[in-house]
């Protein structure tokens, strides 16, 4: 295979973890909404040990380590954006 074509196949996985991250975020800010009006904290420490520890029980140890930063990046996206949403709704 030829660095174009790997690139080109890297193009197209790219594309589709964008469109997921997007589809990701607007749950978020569905969970943000429940969580405003129930009060609850935007951050679950369990829920997130959780998370990280299904999704990366069968990951390669060759970069198991980056999976993880990985979404623990991903999670502190989401938390950083239900927290922005919260916050503006109080302030309405």
């Amino acid at each position: 295979m030829e660095l174009s074509d790997i690139r080109k196949d890297i193009d197209v996985i790219d594309n589709e973890l964008k469109a997921l991250f997007v589809k990701r975020m607007a749950l978020s800010k569905e969970v943000a909404s429940v969580k405003a009006k129930s009060g609850a904290s935007v951050y679950n420490a369990a829920r997130e040990a959780e998370i990280i520890e299904n999704l990366s029980s069968d990951i390669d140890e060759d970069y198991k380590e980056d999976y993880i930063a990985w979404i623990k990046q991903i999670l502190a996206s989401s938390r950083n954006y239900q927290n922005k949403l919260i916050e503006e709704q109080k302030a309405k």
